[in-house]
């Protein structure tokens, strides 16, 4: 079997396993094989088809890794903590900074709370900017649309 179509072979299996993948990697390599198998056309030294295929992959990878990502998009959920951002909750112990006070409730959870430098009274809505630790960093907010505000 001579080395371009081994190169070639190489190349139609790695595009194979990208059709599976679909990460937009493996298509990179699989050109630069077939970039490896050109050059055994035009300088038939061993050594030659290696470094086309290095270089070329690099070059590919580096080249087209932006585009592959805007394809992709980044389609990360918040979870955990960081779900919480934004989030509204109501406050069941008043938050004061100075007295180091608060407890909200977000969802079902109850959590620690300091506020952005007002005080926020019990029962009243508050919005969580951040979460520090165990404690959340909350501003005053309305009621949210579901509740009747009293």
């Amino acid at each position: 079997m001579s080395a371009a179509l081994i190169w070639i072979v190489v190349g139609l299996g790695l595009l194979i396993v990208e059709l599976f993948t679909m990460t937009f990697f493996l298509m990179w390599v699989a050109i630069a094989a077939f970039l490896a198998a050109a050059a055994v056309f035009i300088y038939p030294a061993a050594w030659v088809p290696w470094v086309v295929f290095c270089i070329s992959a690099v070059v590919l990878l580096l080249a087209t890794r932006p585009l592959a990502r805007s394809i992709h998009g980044r389609a990360t959920v918040a979870s955990n903590v960081d779900a919480l951002i934004g989030a509204s909750g109501v406050v069941l112990q008043p938050v004061d900074n100075e007295q180091n006070t608060g407890r909200v409730r977000v969802g079902s959870d109850e959590w620690r709370a300091r506020s952005c430098g007002v005080m926020i009274g019990a029962s009243e809505y508050v919005r969580v900017l951040a979460v520090e630790g165990t404690t959340l960093i909350v501003k005053p907010d309305e009621a949210p649309e579901c509740c009747p505000q009293s």
